[in-house]
């Protein structure tokens, strides 16, 4: 009777091997692109090269985009029909808020990558302006390559977190929004100095500029039209308008990394402001200058509302306008920058998708 009892215990412990084991070699499957497989840390190129896909681990809960720092004029050259400039230093700032997140968490963020200049290939333009924009057929290859890439990656993410906590899609650019007259501001060194240059992180929901500068209340009633939106269902106990501009908020989160975000606890409205932003054609003040955020965070986040719509899981995206003078104008400042943007990101994550990372 012994015996019998102590052989269905080793049977049972078998059979509990095999499954933990069973499971964890489906959560780790690897990520395979057009038939071939490729590990954390190996880069999968697109159409000529000209697209990039760092590949993060299983269960990073970080993709990156840098669709706007290419410098490449494609061979043959592929013509110029943008007007647009490049985000200069969006990927490097990229590399090293990744570096800095693998420190802290010790996964490898996933990040996509456009090599094309933007006046070329802008992978962030909504799909019907691609058919204008796009006739040179590199460059057509070259947007949709991004897209096919960006959806692989987001994909491959969202089957590693279906039963997880989720993750964040931060689609990273440079604004270059300016002041009327020059105004001061702090350096990342501490430095009192003055620019006409606007120091402000541009966090982009998918709402309009309209909606983010109504009252709470307004504010509160539009979480499905928003890029954040699986974040607003998981917690229904919190405002919607606290989720962006609250202390929690990303903007937030950055604030208190000492980098001056739209919205957050300080600048929680797009005020009008004839003296420091000018004034429209009919005389009256402008307000503060802000991207709310292009199509690749609307495709790829969890909008539930509008035109363009995105997934019913638990990836969320938000787009990231940022400043030169504080964030990306050199290579000392985007290591400060990225830096305080990986800690704020880290703090955004344990925060609202219930992580507990070390930070």
């Amino acid at each position: 009777m012994k015996f019998k009892r102590k052989y269905t215990l080793y049977l049972l412990l078998a059979f509990l091997f095999v499954g933990v084991s069973f499971n964890k070699k489906t959560v780790e499957k690897p990520f395979v692109y057009e038939g071939k497989t490729y590990k954390p840390g190996d880069t999968v190129f697109g159409f000529k090269q000209y697209i990039k896909l760092v590949v993060g681990d299983v269960d990073a809960p970080l993709l990156l985009g840098v669709p706007h720092d290419g410098t490449l004029i494609g061979n043959p050259e592929i013509p110029e029909t943008g007007t647009t400039g490049r985000d200069v230093n969006t990927l490097p700032l990229a590399g090293e808020i990744a570096s800095n997140f693998k420190a802290a968490t010790k996964k490898r963020a996933w990040i996509i990558i456009n090599s094309v200049g933007r006046k070329r290939v802008d992978p962030n333009i909504f799909p019907n302006e691609v058919e204008k924009r796009f006739t040179n057929q590199d460059a057509r290859s070259t947007y949709d390559s991004y897209h096919n890439l960006l959806a692989a990656a987001r994909g491959y993410i969202a089957e590693a977190q279906r039963n997880g906590k989720g993750a964040l899609f931060l689609d990273l650019h440079g604004h270059a929004h300016r002041y009327q007259l020059e105004q001061p501001f702090v350096s990342v060194k501490g430095a009192s100095l003055n620019s006409k240059f606007i120091d402000q992180t541009e966090l982009g929901y998918g709402l309009s500029n309209f909606g983010i500068s109504q009252n709470d209340a307004y504010l509160d009633k539009l979480a499905d039209s928003s890029l954040i939106a699986a974040i607003a269902k998981r917690n229904p106990q919190v405002p919607f308008s606290q989720i962006i501009r609250g202390p929690y908020s990303f903007g937030g989160l950055l604030e208190s990394e000492k980098v001056i975000a739209v919205p957050a606890t300080n600048i929680r409205v797009l005020e009008p402001n004839a003296e420091l932003f000018g004034v429209d054609s009919k005389g009256q003040a402008k307000r503060r200058p802000y991207f709310n955020g292009g199509y690749c965070t609307r495709k790829y986040g969890t909008t539930v509302l509008g035109i363009v719509t995105g997934f019913d899981d638990n990836i969320s995206s938000i787009q990231a306008e940022t400043p030169g003078i504080t964030v990306r104008n050199n290579k000392a400042i985007v290591e400060v920058s990225a830096e305080r943007f990986s800690r704020a990101i880290v703090n955004f994550l344990n925060k609202w998708y219930g992580y507990n990372y070390k930070n």
